[in-house]
């Protein structure tokens, strides 16, 4: 994971033209976690999209959610299959 503020940490293809970003950022002096949706622009560049969400790190206390979260979607079929 890319330790650098505002660097993207995670890229995931939604289709082809949209791919969602986890990042961590820093947002009115405030580090977030950024989940957002990005989409290729007419000239071939992305952009952040108005879809997404931001999760301020200092309230973040509990790392082994994110997991814990994946494996109750995964157990309920509520991810896609996984890319290899």
């Amino acid at each position: 994971m890319d330790q650098q503020l505002g660097k993207c940490s995670l890229s995931s293809k939604k289709n082809s033209r949209e791919e969602v970003r986890v990042s961590v950022d820093e947002i009115y002096g405030r580090k977030v976690i950024n989940i957002r949706v990005y989409y290729k622009t007419d000239a071939g560049d992305w952009a952040p999209g108005r879809q997404g969400l931001a999760l301020a790190v200092d309230r973040y206390r509990d790392p082994d959610a994110v997991v814990r979260l994946g494996e109750f979607l995964r157990s309920r079929n509520l991810l896609g299959a996984a890319k290899q």
